[in-house]
């Protein structure tokens, strides 16, 4: 026996899991020492129930389970090696830096099955359920990738957790998870933040109100809100709880400078929160699915509500973390007692998991750089939670088991269908969003579920394959590993499935450019995500940040172009549907996943598409909002300006002798032209830093530097307008003729404020001079 199997074996019998025992009630009225406030006793949370007769407790009590005690690996950190900057923030709105979210219709049609490509639904040589995988294999794959990447991407630490059933495969640690001092990463103990993977959790405890009847899948949501929180916009229909669950509630997406807060002085809780930001609703729900932070904070809330709990951390510990002896994950965060306004605020994280938590990391090229906490619990039941591989292996198994591990049981069988089973019809291969999980097509033709997540600093991905009983979770501690928590469960479930080496495909002939001008033409062009706000500031920002365009190659590719890098799809079989051209492509599609886009009735024009992930639709941008055009009109205007000032440095001729009022002008308008110079460079100036810096997005916003360009824009806006209105008299000289201004130069000085009020007009569009809506 080697000695990577004899230790596999050990992690095997260590973790001590035997086939489920009865299962017991969760006595969701447990006490928690961290949390006593006077207005509500711990005895009032109401406890979840199985809700069938095979659910019942058994008077029996269950049997201790064994302590997790996997072995850690580290690796030091190399910094040798390109640099590869993917910042990671895809519980903000996707799109801004880092990924792009697709959209897909929630319209009743008919499901459409497209043949997307010959590797769709084959899986050769893949490992059925009942088949055991060899933890060996796992350690010994596992460790080469994920050192490599970590290598390749400047990953300090990664957390990693593979399950199969209830049978731990590998738990394991790698690299470090603080430099001061120095501590290796334990699977055991060191907590990562793991973003939107907290989202499971929500849903989780949804199922098990639903199961009660507290709440209701298709019952308008504010009936379990205070009306202090949720308010009815009665130009819309109420949102449910499915709408929340499929991200199709038609909020819109704000997020900026308010997502996550490094400063523990300043946070606020829950209802505070929801008290002062309340995004738009911006269309009917039902309609698309559009990602929703706030959606799914809203959800948590209400269950706190319905449960009677004290906060959404008390809930989450009382009904998953303490019946699965998940010792190491909470909701809570840690802050300063003394510091900060409790009044709303759950108790903080307790002195010992403070001090298991991994630091974030950047690295900026030549170091890791530690970051602050990126708090984030007002919208706790969203993004805020922090696990250790461990538990979340205990957590995948209970998934895989339906609800069921070591004797508990934290929901029904209806409730395990409902997680495997879209609220959406799709086409095939898309997501349909399987009460409030992801629903995926890997490479390797497995469908899985599950959630993906990212603070600031961390990264972090589960998955979930019925077809192989098997469970992946990973998580990384540094900025820079989004696209190794992306990509190692479809790089290990290829292994699973033999190693398959894929070639790019490739379009077929008949689907060249030439030969389909006008299928392509209706498709190529600017889109613009719906998970974005919808005004001011940071509508505009989002906007140019978030819109992306579709050209296409002679072969009939199409290249998506998005802030993220460029990534090619060949036509599929059904029309309107292409599908990512290498399956291991780490830009774009490894986000979107296949394309649909939507055809008007006679198939003339495309107005929006829709991807695979289903996180957002991509509605065609007009003229007005394309981002090219907004640069060339930029540009044009600093041409302008500097003409004004040629202009101005020439002075008049010898026998022109300008009217008062046209000497006006000619002030004014110098004027003007510095105010736009300098509001266009101190825009550009922010956009080059943000590069380096995407978590500004979220953390320092308002933006001084965004303000300050909006307020000059502003401005010379205003003094424009007063151009308009003096230029009649700027035009007839008051009644005196022959010296004064030429003809020409009058023309050019009405075609000067005609161009700018042009411009003015496109900011006014994209919102750009609002610089009070923050």
């Amino acid at each position: 026996m080697t000695r990577g199997t004899s230790l596999a074996l050990s992690l095997f019998l260590a973790l001590g899991f035997a086939a489920p025992a009865v299962p017991q009630t969760i006595d969701a009225a447990t006490p928690i020492p961290e949390t006593k406030p006077a207005e509500l006793k711990p005895a009032e949370l109401k406890p979840y129930m199985p809700s069938s007769a095979s659910a019942e407790a058994s008077s029996e009590a269950p049997k201790p389970r064994p302590r997790l005690k996997p072995r850690t690996t580290v690796i030091p950190p190399n910094p040798a090696g390109p640099v590869r900057t993917m910042p990671a923030n895809p519980d903000a709105p996707i799109g801004y830096v880092t990924t792009i979210p697709g959209g897909v219709t929630a319209r009743p049609a008919p499901m459409v099955t497209p043949s997307l490509s010959p590797r769709a639904g084959q899986v050769s040589g893949a490992v059925p359920a009942s088949t055991p995988i060899s933890p060996d294999d796992i350690e010994t794959f596992t460790d080469s990738v994920v050192r490599t990447l970590m290598q390749r991407d400047h990953v300090l630490g990664a957390t990693v957790a593979i399950v199969q059933g209830n049978t731990p495969l590998l738990i394991k640690g790698y690299g470090y998870d603080r430099l001061s001092p120095m501590r290796h990463v334990d699977p055991n103990t060191s907590l990562f933040r793991i973003g939107s993977v907290t989202k499971t959790f929500t849903w989780i405890v949804a199922r098990q109100e639903i199961e009660a009847g507290r709440i209701k899948l298709d019952a308008p949501f504010g009936d379990y809100l205070p009306n202090d929180i949720y308010v009815r916009d009665p130009r819309y229909k109420d949102i449910t709880l499915r709408a929340l669950m499929d991200h199709t509630s038609g909020y819109e997406d704000t997020s900026l400078g308010h997502l996550f807060q490094l400063n523990g002085s300043r946070l606020i809780g829950p209802d505070s929160y929801f008290h002062l930001h309340k995004p738009r609703r911006v269309r009917e729900p039902g309609q698309f699915s559009s990602y929703s932070n706030y959606g799914a904070g809203l959800a948590a809330r209400a269950l706190q509500q319905t449960a009677h709990a004290r906060d959404v951390p008390t809930l989450m510990e009382t009904r998953i973390f303490q019946p699965l002896g998940m010792e190491h994950s909470t909701l809570r965060e840690p802050y300063d007692v003394g510091a900060t306004n409790l009044e709303s605020l759950p108790a903080p994280l307790s002195p010992q998991l403070t001090r298991d938590l991994s630091d974030g990391f950047i690295w900026d090229g030549a170091t890791y750089e530690p970051q602050p906490f990126d708090h984030a619990i007002s919208l706790s039941g969203a993004l805020g939670a922090s696990s250790t591989a461990q538990d979340m292996a205990r957590m995948m198994a209970m998934m895989l088991g339906n609800g069921q591990n070591d004797g508990i049981q934290l929901f029904n069988a209806a409730s395990a269908d409902a997680f495997r089973q879209p609220l959406m019809k799709m086409p095939e291969g898309y997501n349909g969003w399987a009460s409030g999980l992801m629903v995926r097509e890997s490479p390797a033709g497995f469908t899985t579920y599950g959630h993906g997540g990212a603070t600031l600093w961390f990264n972090s991905n589960m998955i979930l394959v019925p077809e192989m009983n098997l469970g992946i979770f990973i998580s990384t501690n540094t900025q820079t590993g989004s696209a190794l928590a992306a990509s190692f469960p479809n790089l290990l479930l290829d292994h699973l499935s033999g190693d398959l080496v894929r070639p790019p495909l490739m379009p077929q002939p008949s689907m060249a450019y030439e030969r389909n001008k006008a299928y392509y033409d209706a498709i190529k062009g600017h889109y613009v995500s719906s998970r974005r706000a919808y005004g001011g500031l940071e509508g505009a920002i989002t906007r140019l940040l978030n819109t992306v365009s579709v050209t296409v190659d002679a072969d009939g590719r199409l290249i998506l172009n998005t802030q993220n890098g460029l990534s090619a799809f060949v036509p599929a079989s059904a029309p309107g549907f292409f599908t990512q051209q290498d399956s291991e492509d780490g830009g774009p599609a490894q986000q979107t996943g296949g394309l649909h886009f939507l055809f008007n009735a006679d198939g003339t024009h495309v107005s929006a598409f829709e991807t695979a992930t289903n996180e957002a639709r991509y509605e065609r941008v007009s003229w007005i909002h394309n981002p090219g055009m907004v640069t060339v009109l930029t540009a044009f205007m600093m041409v302008s300006c500097i003409f004004v000032w040629l202009s101005l440095a020439k002075g008049p001729a010898r026998h022109e002798h300008p009217s008062e009022e046209q000497g006006r002008a000619t002030l004014i308008s110098a004027g003007l032209s510095i105010l736009w110079l300098a509001s266009i460079f101190v825009f550009h100036h922010w956009r080059s830093q943000l590069a380096d810096d995407p978590g500004a997005l979220f953390t320092k916003w308002p933006s001084g530097q965004v303000r300050l360009a909006s307020t000059l824009a502003f401005i010379a806006a205003l003094g424009t307008l007063y151009q308009f209105a003096t230029y009649y008299f700027v035009y007839n000289e008051r009644g005196r003729h022959g010296d004064g201004w030429p003809m020409w130069q009058k023309a050019a000085h009405g075609a000067l404020l005609l161009f700018w009020g042009f411009y003015i007009i496109v900011l006014t569009a994209w919102g750009a001079l609002e610089p009070w809506s923050w």
